[in-house]
């Protein structure tokens, strides 16, 4: 691929409107009146920013950032962060993504791992926790 196709590509993407589920929100905004929630993200510093801008600022009790800590997924440490900064063991966490090798990573130290595809993945694993 020619570089100004590339840097063409990552202009878009970068520039690329952030968007949520809106669905998964209200979702989580549940989980998170029993449990701590905690996003990990490989994503810019702007993505307090795009949360904010979204309204969704307080959807998390923590942003585990790569841009921040360091690290980045499927590097363990950053999961090891996240639940720290969850107050769990790294046993009692739930860890969900889109990205296959991220969830295997979660799971291998010792994290139940749910790979997100559509919502009914993460509405089952989760379906005790909500108001139905």
């Amino acid at each position: 691929m020619p570089e100004t196709q590339a840097r063409g590509l990552a202009t878009a993407l970068a520039e690329a409107p952030f968007r949520a589920d809106g669905a998964l929100v209200a979702m989580l905004r549940q989980v998170r009146a029993h449990i701590p929630l905690v996003l990990v993200t490989n994503a810019t510093v702007e993505l307090e920013d795009d949360l904010a801008s979204l309204g969704l600022a307080d959807l998390a009790d923590h942003v585990v950032s790569s841009a921040r800590v360091g690290v980045a997924k499927p590097d363990p440490r950053i999961y090891e962060i996240a639940a720290e900064r969850a107050g769990a063991a790294g046993n009692r966490c739930l860890f969900v993504d889109d990205g296959r090798e991220n969830v295997e990573a979660a799971v291998a130290l010792g994290m139940t791992g749910v790979h997100y595809r559509e919502l009914a993945d993460v509405r089952d694993v989760l379906s005790h926790l909500l108001d139905t």
